[in-house]
């Protein structure tokens, strides 16, 4: 049961995005948000039709969620740990928040090493930022303990400071999966999808980390993931495209 439920509709990437690396999907407008290592961020529609796009030049960006409360975009940066706070209306960047790299006492992010990489927000009303991020590190080696490959649960100061901040990490669990790339999230299952480009699969996590299945991905490159409403699946590849997927029944249920 290993075959990926899902069956390749086609590239929908009309606007030859450059390395795209992350990607999520916008519930209250509807479109899909990408973003690159060449320092691009993208706003298209589900069929891949350019809405707004912005180049930030050298910034090496590789994953983007969004809290569907305020709209609000959140972008990691690899290599410099810092997560961007962006307005989804014009890409107005308003606050960054530096993740710091040690945990329990030890340093846990490797300066120079694979980097932050996917990141999804987990909503939650009672939380009094309104919710946690939960972020991957790439590492390529999952027994290195200088730079873990681990998500990491991090809660950013959303509601209760307007300025920048400095962040540490609330807690981390391990995966063993290397080289993690992307992150998505299904709020009604409480599960994380988790990509890993080295070995061209998929993995189900719960939040509390307990590994629940895992599928072969049907192609190379694979780094950001995001569903629509719709239950279709997009993922982006660090080569070149963004790849639309729809569940292998979609004929049947008339969705394409």
């Amino acid at each position: 049961a290993i075959l990926f439920p899902y069956e390749r509709v086609g590239n929908i990437d009309q606007v030859k995005f450059r390395e795209p690396s992350g990607l999520t999907f916008h519930p209250g407008r509807g479109t899909l948000f990408a973003v690159g290592d060449k320092g691009d961020l993208c706003e298209i529609e589900t069929d891949g039709a350019l809405v707004q796009t912005v180049d930030w030049g050298k910034l090496n960006l590789e994953g983007i969620a969004v809290d569907p409360s305020t709209g609000l975009l959140y972008v990691v940066v690899e290599g410099k740990d810092e997560i961007l706070e962006v307005d989804p209306e014009g890409f107005a960047l308003r606050r960054t928040f530096d993740i710091k790299r040690r945990y329990a006492g030890k340093e846990v992010l490797k300066k120079g090493g694979g980097g932050l990489e996917g990141i999804v927000f987990v909503a939650d009303e009672q939380h009094p930022e309104g919710g946690v991020f939960y972020i991957a590190n790439q590492s390529y080696d999952a027994a290195v303990e200088e730079d873990i490959s681990a998500i990491l649960k991090v809660v950013l100061p959303l509601r209760s400071s307007r300025g920048d901040a400095k962040v540490g990490i609330e807690s981390i669990f391990f995966t063993g999966v290397a080289n993690m790339s992307g992150l998505a999230y299904d709020a009604k299952a409480q599960v994380l999808y988790i990509i890993s480009d080295a070995n061209n699969c998929i993995f189900l996590v719960s939040i509390s980390g307990v590994l629940l299945k895992g599928y072969a991905l049907p192609e190379r490159d694979q780094e950001g993931i995001a569903f629509d409403r719709q239950g279709n699946a997009y993922i982006a590849r660090d080569s070149g495209g963004i790849i639309k997927y729809a569940p292998r029944n979609y004929r049947e249920k008339g969705s394409e």
